[in-house]
């Protein structure tokens, strides 16, 4: 598991500014340009690390407390990104199903990533009184 390199990041910027909230993206993109290079990096590994024990809970289920509290972690990691609500986090949990580039990613780091993250973040969502409008 990689991430994003910057020039993809870059990429995702434009899109999300495209289809969700523009000032949110300013945000982001504010919050890592003011980062130093140790920053940043420590702030992706900070992200795999997370990424990477999400998906070692797979076989506990996307209920699970252990997942669960992981999926919490991932909500303050966005956090630090931008201003992430659990509506805005429940789109991005989609968005790691749905979207080619996003599922391509998450697969490579298991096949049934994607959707288990969705899951998992949709059930931390209903939990706290957020649910899709599917």
């Amino acid at each position: 598991f990689t991430g994003f390199s910057e020039e993809k990041q870059a990429e995702y910027e434009k899109y999300a500014a495209e289809h969700w909230d523009p000032k949110l993206v300013q945000q982001s993109s504010t919050r890592w340009k003011a980062l130093s290079k140790e920053g940043k990096q420590a702030l992706m590994e900070d992200g795999k690390r997370i990424t990477l024990d999400i998906a070692r809970t797979i076989p506990l289920g996307p209920g699970n407390p252990q997942t669960q509290a992981l999926i919490a972690e991932w909500h303050a990691y966005i956090n630090r990104f931008y201003d992430c609500s659990l509506e805005i986090l429940l789109g991005l949990g989609n968005t790691y199903s749905n979207h080619p580039e996003f599922r391509a990613v998450y697969e490579k780091v298991d096949p049934v990533m994607p959707a288990f993250f969705t899951e998992a973040i949709r059930l931390y969502c209903k939990e706290r009184g957020v649910q899709d409008q599917d």
